[in-house]
């Protein structure tokens, strides 16, 4: 998790105090919400930046804002659309990039 990160959830969350325990909360939430995404998302990349200016990004504060307000399971239904167009994306990127490793 990037400092950019962590200060992007704290302005979604309306988060304008610091303190060590709403800082340990939303360190929990990010910690939680970067596998989770990946895998929303179909992003392949360990090390991928949810702190880029992008839909990605977009989504991740929306569900850091969701799993603060503990209603996760919402979020799939809200945005599947836009799921499921950065998942197409992801897809394309990762076919391409193993195209030649024998999985033809």
């Amino acid at each position: 998790m990037t400092d950019r990160l962590f200060e992007q959830v704290k302005r979604k969350l309306d988060i304008t105090w610091n303190d060590d325990d709403t800082n340990a909360r939303v360190e929990d939430i990010i910690n939680s919400a970067i596998p989770t995404m990946r895998k929303k998302l179909g992003i392949a990349d360990p090390n991928f930046d949810f702190s880029i200016e992008g839909t990605e990004n977009t989504l991740f504060l929306n569900y850091c804002l969701y799993e603060r307000d503990h209603c996760a399971n919402e979020f799939d239904d809200n945005y599947a659309n836009d799921i499921a167009q950065v998942r197409a994306e992801h897809e394309v990127k990762y076919y391409l990039d193993n195209k030649g490793d024998g999985d033809e």
